[in-house]
């Protein structure tokens, strides 16, 4: 498998990588937690609104979320 590198002078993110390496956490959750913090800081969320980003579904996302508030890596 290859990794290929961009060029980072925009429209990248720089995160915290705790929850990346975290293996009590799902692809799926790890997904949805490197989404939000891609979010600028004052972002609301919504489920629903959420959901419209990706192709899963509103209880893809709600079962990502309760895994996520479940390991305290969302609080609401």
């Amino acid at each position: 498998m290859s990794i290929f590198r961009v060029r980072k002078n925009d429209n990248f993110v720089v995160m915290d990588k705790t929850a990346l390496h975290d293996d009590r956490l799902s692809w799926k959750a790890k997904g949805i937690i490197a989404y939000m913090l891609s979010l600028p800081d004052d972002w609301t969320f919504f489920v629903e609104e959420l959901a419209t980003h990706a192709s899963d579904g509103e209880d893809s996302l709600r079962t990502g979320l309760k895994e996520l508030r479940r390991l305290g890596y969302l609080h609401r």
